[in-house]
């Protein structure tokens, strides 16, 4: 099946949104965040951060928006007196510390729900997932990931190595500016962009891995859909997620050798734990599309060196930390 990553501008939903506020009502982070379609109203963070810092221009509306409890919040002119006045002024009732008369909360917005359909549609990729056995070991690594400079730019690198060696045969940079915020929960849509023209680039050129290592996890997420299987059914081309953290389930052991370890959410295994010594801290390894965990695994066994976390992702991640300090 076909798919097209989806795309929006999350900053201009959020005007768009603003301009529905009506004047004498204010609204809240969390309303709108609820209604961009966040169901957790984790980007609330993000709009505050946002509407204090975005290019704000006459006629702008984000003075209508305050904190939960009614605190005015910040203003993007730097002073909090400002957004009282203008409210004050719009006979919105503000108390001379800075609260809020909530009676007058406006929440039925008419929205998209963008976030809804980024999620949903992270959600769907599942469907997608094939753990299908690769036919032949692999004789070539690719390895992809992103890094970030201040201003916002996406620094992403691709790697193609010998898959026995670990040597690097070839490498492929991009710079790209990022539209997409850092929210939690949705760092797929903001990383996914980059690798995937990463991957097409190498394609094109012949440099396409026989497996791609991803820095992000694969089946080992709660959706069963982590950037790892995304990009790898995007693709449609065999891909393994390499995880830093434990996004979801419960660590096992596997059999008598408590080395051996696994990762469950009740009778479904996930993932693998991979430690190169004993006091080193686990990485976790998931299927991301086309290959088999077993498979995934010994692969991913295979390639370590002298870190924590195997060679190909290692070295990708040095390279984009070199590019965003160029």
């Amino acid at each position: 099946m076909s798919h097209e990553l989806p795309n929006f501008d999350l900053p201009a939903e959020v005007l768009k949104l603003l301009s529905q506020i009506p004047r004498g009502q204010v609204t809240t982070y969390g309303d709108l965040a609820r209604a961009l379609g966040d169901d957790k109203t984790r980007s609330a963070r993000w709009l505050g951060e946002y509407l204090h810092h975005h290019s704000h221009r006459r006629g702008c509306l984000c003075h209508r928006v305050v904190r939960a409890g009614g605190e005015i919040g910040l203003h993007v002119s730097g002073d909090p007196h400002v957004k009282m006045k203008l409210l004050a002024r719009e006979g919105v009732s503000v108390s001379a510390a800075g609260q809020v008369d909530l009676s007058h909360l406006f929440t039925q917005f008419q929205s998209c729900r963008p976030l809804e359909q980024l999620r949903n549609f992270q959600k769907s990729l599942r469907q997608d997932l094939l753990q299908t056995p690769l036919t032949q070991p692999p004789q070539t690594i690719g390895a992809v990931d992103v890094a970030y400079r201040a201003d916002g730019t996406a620094c992403g690198a691709y790697l193609l190595l010998d898959a026995k060696t670990l040597q690097v045969h070839q490498e492929l940079t991009l710079k790209m500016p990022v539209a997409f915020p850092y929210i939690p929960g949705y760092l797929t849509f903001r990383e996914l962009p980059i690798m995937l023209e990463l991957c097409e680039l190498a394609r094109t050129a012949g440099l396409l891995g026989d497996v791609v290592f991803c820095d992000g996890n694969g089946q080992l997420h709660p959706w069963r859909a982590g950037i790892a299987t995304c990009l790898g059914v995007l693709l449609d081309h065999p891909t393994l997620g390499v995880g830093k953290s434990l996004l979801c389930g419960l660590v096992r052991a596997e059999g008598a050798d408590p080395a051996v370890q696994s990762v469950y959410d009740g009778e479904e295994m996930l993932a693998r734990v991979i430690r190169v010594s004993a006091n080193a801290k686990p990485v976790y390894i998931s299927v991301g599309h086309r290959i088999t965990l077993d498979q995934a695994s010994r692969i991913a066994q295979k390639s370590f060196a002298a870190h924590r976390v195997p060679e190909p992702i290692f070295l990708v991640d040095r390279l984009t930390k070199l590019l965003k300090n160029l």
